[in-house]
């Protein structure tokens, strides 16, 4: 069959490479929302590798709009289990310092959110996450699937795709594309995107073992990170994956080839004693932190480590990809139902790239603290010489992590701020600090929009998620004819919902308050305002060139895509 005879291919909405957690997320938003579209995945989608084990807040918050987040934090982790970190010399060798963190059970969410951090590995979180979004109906999944290639032109993309399973090709063709396969990822590389920054920090080799018992073979009570520290410093640490019988190690530091390496020798040498014990799997990986040039080519997007790779330090990887993918989400539907301007899919590189420049920062901020712990070849002597060093680097933990409140930080996860932003109206107040661990609540336009408990139990998060909101505030707020004329005029869903709370309105420093879909503030006043069309065409995309044009000559030129 010629190519002029083949039949026109299925065209979809959207495309999707890739079916770890972020192509799974994006795949829920779009579901959520009704926009169709198809995940391509080459494997069977079944994780058998606790890689990813913090569930940031941020992510708890997505969860919640997906009605997974009671699953994500009771999928079987023990409630009583302790999340203590304890940095040692070996599990039957020396304590050096701990952490003391609270359990499931002890834990409470903070003033500031509905959710809070869990303890959920990938292995158990992919597939909550995965049932969650293929049970919307306009979300199809297409295991077994590897693309091959793919065009695009003004008018879609198109995708050569391979049934791996059937061994049959074919084409499939959408409106936009969104790579979410990895570091390594083809989609990246067909666009000719480069990555900077650290290309590779040091070897490593993740090991999961099995293991009964592992709490009755030392003293040093149960934790869910060992922090295991040598004559020459910092070189692995060990955390509880299901809070029972399986455990996981990361080496630091590694110079030799990975493959190389006795994982049953490292397991022994942690423990400090012989057991018995089953490797589940040895994998090598490379530690690196870089970031794509642009996250976007026309229309097609890269997401999670496709776009930028992490240190695992922080847990802040995965927890950042998902916060992509919830960023493009809206947008690409909001572009693909017809009520916002095609340019509205400019602003996703332009908001999220510093907010990856910003997390990458923190990452290697923790990877050297975390490895900072000095080399002394008398660390585990029996001397006094050795008490001293033991003694000396146990302070400086203790310095160094007491007053990290624990590993989770608000002020990376909710923190962030989209300014500026060419569809956020800015209004010409401070910005906040910027505070990487602690978090003053704000409703800054492009901040995320402030929790708060209503009267009803939920959260004013649970208004957000669909559509644009407007929220009325105080106990005499303002109505907003203009504005919803504006919406109404231009097919901006709008729902309007009444806080009748003197205190909401003070949380949110103004009456009346515009959210996006994705919980961030996009206008904020007292008053309707008298530029009510100009307010909801810059917020749907309609002025993206020219603010765009603005920030690059104030001299924020990381702030739009290459050219």
């Amino acid at each position: 069959m010629t190519a002029e005879s083949r039949p026109p291919a299925k065209r979809h909405s959207v495309i999707i490479v890739g079916g770890g957690p972020i192509g799974l997320c994006l795949a829920a938003d779009l579901g959520s929302r009704g926009v169709d579209c198809v995940l391509l995945e080459q494997t069977d989608n079944h994780t058998r590798s606790a890689r990813i084990m913090q569930i940031a807040v941020s992510t708890m918050e997505i969860c919640r709009r997906f009605g997974i987040a009671e699953k994500v934090k009771n999928w079987g982790f023990p409630r009583d289990y302790p999340w203590d970190n304890v940095w040692m010399t070996s599990l039957n060798g020396y304590e050096l310092g701990r952490v003391k963190m609270a359990s499931l059970a002890e834990t409470r969410a903070s003033p500031f959110s509905p959710e809070f951090q869990c303890h959920c590995p990938q292995t158990w979180f992919e597939p909550i996450l995965r049932d969650a979004a293929m049970s919307y109906p306009s979300a199809t999944f297409r295991f077994h699937t590897r693309l091959d290639s793919f065009v695009q032109d003004g008018d879609g993309v198109r995708a050569t795709v391979t049934d791996l399973a059937a061994g049959t090709t074919e084409e499939i063709a959408a409106d936009y594309l969104v790579g979410c396969d990895g570091y390594s990822s083809s989609v990246r590389q067909a666009l000719g995107i480069r990555m900077r920054g650290l290309e590779f920090i040091d070897h490593s080799l993740s090991i999961e073992f099995l293991t009964p018992d592992l709490p009755g073979l030392h003293n040093k009570g149960k934790a869910l990170r060992y922090v295991c520290i040598g004559p020459e410093g910092t070189w692995a640490s060990l955390m509880a994956v299901n809070g029972r019988d399986r455990w996981r190690v990361l080496l630091y530091g590694l110079n030799e080839d990975p493959e190389a390496v006795d994982a049953a020798a490292v397991v022994r040498r942690i423990c400090g004693r012989d057991f018995d014990f089953t490797i589940e799997s040895a994998k090598p990986w490379e530690r690196r932190a870089v970031i794509a040039d642009r996250f976007q080519d026309g229309r097609v997007f890269i997401a999670g480590d496709a776009a930028h790779t992490h240190l695992p330090n922080g847990g802040f990887g995965m927890n950042t990809g998902l916060g992509d993918a919830i960023n493009l989400g809206w947008k690409l539907a909001a572009v693909v139902e017809g009520w916002a301007a095609p340019h509205l899919l400019d602003s996703y590189d332009i908001e999220r790239r510093p907010i990856c420049h910003r997390v990458m920062d923190e990452a290697m901020t923790e990877f050297h603290r975390f490895t900072g712990s000095p080399s002394n070849p008398h660390i585990d002597a029996p001397t006094k010489q050795g008490a001293r060093v033991r003694q000396t680097i146990g302070d400086q933990i203790q310095s160094a992590y007491e007053k990290a409140r624990g590993w989770d930080r608000l002020g990376i996860y909710l923190g962030h701020i989209y300014c500026p932003s060419p569809i956020v109206v800015d209004d010409g107040t401070a910005l906040p600090p910027d505070d990487t661990y602690g978090y003053a609540p704000s409703a800054h336009p492009g901040a995320r929009a402030p929790h708060a408990w209503l009267d009803d139990g939920r959260s004013l998060l649970d208004l957000f998620g669909q559509t644009y909101v407007l929220l009325r505030l105080g106990a005499n707020p303002p109505d907003a004819p203009a504005l919803k004329a504006a919406a109404a005029a231009r097919g901006v869903t709008l729902a309007v919902h009444e806080v009748a709370s003197d205190e909401v309105a003070a949380l949110y420093g103004c009456t009346l308050v515009l959210v996006r879909p994705d919980g961030h503030v996009a206008w904020r006043g007292d008053a309707d305002p008298g530029n009510a069309l100009a307010i909801i065409d810059r917020i749907r995309g309609a002025g993206i060139a020219a603010a765009a044009r603005v920030a690059l000559a104030a001299g924020e030129e990381h702030l739009v895509p290459a050219q």
